[in-house]
C-alpha cells in the first residue's frame, strides 16, 4: 500500500514536470518567434539588406515592373511590347523608399502622397537617355500629368494598401514587444516554481528539454513556411512578392531553431540520470 503511494506520487511529480515543459516550450517558442519577426520582417534595415540578395533583387525587379506597367495604363502611355522596363538599379530605390514607409518606428500613416512623391523622384532621376524607350515614354508622359502626377502614382503602385500595411506593421511592432516582456517575465516565473520544486539538476534538464521543443517546432513551422513559393505559385496573388522574399528569412529562422535546439541538447544530455 505505502509503495503504491509512493509511485503515485512519483507518477504526479512527472506529469507534473511534463506540464511544467509543455509551458515552457509554448514561452520560449513564442518569445524567439516574436523576437525575430520583430528583428527581422518588421526591421527595414534587415529588409533592405535582405532585398539586395540575388534571389530577392529579381523578386523586386519583377514586383515594380509590375507597377510601374499599371502606371502606364494609367497615364494611357500603354505600349503592348512594353514589360519589365526598369533594371535593378532604377527599381532598388523605390523598394526601399516602401520599405522605410512601412517599416520601423512610426506613428500612425494617412498620408501616402509624400511617399508618391519620393517614388515620383526615384523614376524621374533612374530614367535616363539610356534607359528604354518605352520607360522614357512613360516618364515623359508622368512629368505632363503634373500635380496629378502623384496620384497616379498612389494608384498604380497600390499605395493605399501600403499606407494600411504600415499601420498594421507598426501596431504588430507595439504587440510583439508586450508579449515578448510577458512572456519573458512568464518565464522566469516558470523557473522560480520549479526551482522550489525540484534540484538544479532537474530544473536545467526540463528547462532545456522545453528548449530543444522550442527549437524543433521553430524548425518545423519556418520550415514549412518557407516552401511555400516553393511547392506554390504566389506570383500572381496579393503579397506574392512578400511570401517570396519571406521565403528566404524562414530560413534563416531555421538555423536559429537548429542552434537553440542544439544549444538545449548538451546540457539537457549532460543532466540526464545515468
Amino acid at each position: 500500500m505505502v509503495e503504491g503511494k509512493r509511485a503515485n506520487l512519483r507518477r504526479m511529480g512527472q506529469e507534473q514536470a511534463g506540464q511544467y515543459k509543455r509551458m515552457m516550450a509554448f514561452v520560449i517558442f513564442l518569445a524567439a518567434a516574436l523576437t525575430l519577426i520583430t528583428a527581422t520582417f518588421l526591421n527595414p534595415t534587415f529588409m533592405k539588406k535582405q532585398i539586395r540578395t540575388s534571389y530577392n533583387q529579381a523578386v523586386i525587379v519583377r514586383q515594380v515592373n509590375k507597377n510601374f506597367d499599371v502606371l502606364a495604363d494609367v497615364i494611357n502611355a500603354r505600349d503592348e511590347d512594353d514589360a519589365n522596363l526598369l533594371a535593378q538599379a532604377q527599381t532598388q530605390p523605390i523598394a526601399d523608399h516602401i520599405i522605410d514607409y512601412t517599416l520601423g518606428i512610426h506613428w500612425f500613416k494617412v498620408n501616402n502622397l509624400s511617399l508618391a512623391q519620393q517614388i515620383l523622384t526615384d523614376i524621374n532621376q533612374g530614367i535616363d537617355k539610356g534607359s528604354s524607350s518605352g520607360a522614357q515614354v512613360i516618364n515623359n508622359k508622368l512629368k505632363k500629368q503634373g500635380a496629378n502626377a502623384p496620384y497616379a502614382i498612389v494608384k498604380a503602385f497600390n499605395l493605399n494598401i501600403v499606407t494600411l500595411g504600415a499601420n498594421i506593421a507598426s501596431l504588430l511592432l507595439i504587440v510583439n514587444v508586450i508579449i515578448v516582456i510577458v512572456t519573458i517575465i512568464t518565464l522566469i516565473s516558470l523557473i522560480n516554481d520549479m526551482k522550489s520544486k525540484a534540484s538544479t539538476r532537474v530544473l536545467i534538464h526540463n528547462a532545456t528539454a522545453a528548449g530543444m521543443w522550442a527549437g524543433f517546432w521553430l524548425i518545423l513551422i519556418s520550415g514549412l513556411l518557407a516552401l511555400v513559393p516553393v511547392i506554390f505559385d504566389v506570383d500572381n496573388i496579393e503579397f506574392g512578392s512578400i511570401l517570396e522574399i519571406g521565403s528566404s528569412v524562414f530560413l534563416e529562422y531555421v538555423i536559429v531553431g537548429a542552434i537553440i535546439y542544439v544549444i538545449c541538447a548538451i546540457p539537457w544530455q549532460a543532466t540526464s540520470t545515468k
